[in-house]
């Protein structure tokens, strides 16, 4: 019970300090699950519904972080990117091969 509680109070806190976060999380981790759901079943809904929300919260993230003023690029910026680049190669994968 307590383990709960505190995951409902950091959940709580992140909604409270910093929203955006808390969406760009949830997608990332829908979309994780969403590709785990795909590599079951191999149904092409799942993989493109991944895909879109994979590329919508690294969008989300790299406009967040474009507009905090840094002298180098942060990890979740480089991160983001590479995951964005991934996820439009998934695309042009589907798009093109299939």
């Amino acid at each position: 019970m307590r383990r709960w509680r505190s995951f409902w109070h950091t959940i709580e806190f992140m909604s409270q300090e910093n929203p955006p976060q808390l969406i760009e999380t949830l997608m990332l981790a829908l979309s994780m699950v969403l590709f785990s759901v795909w590599i079951g079943q191999e149904q092409l809904a799942f993989l493109l519904l991944g895909l879109v929300l994979t590329v919508g919260a690294c969008a989300s993230i790299l406009v967040r972080e474009a507009l905090i003023p840094a002298i180098r690029p942060r990890p979740t910026q480089v991160m983001a990117t590479l995951l964005m680049l991934v996820s439009l190669y998934g695309f042009a994968d589907l798009l093109f091969v299939r």
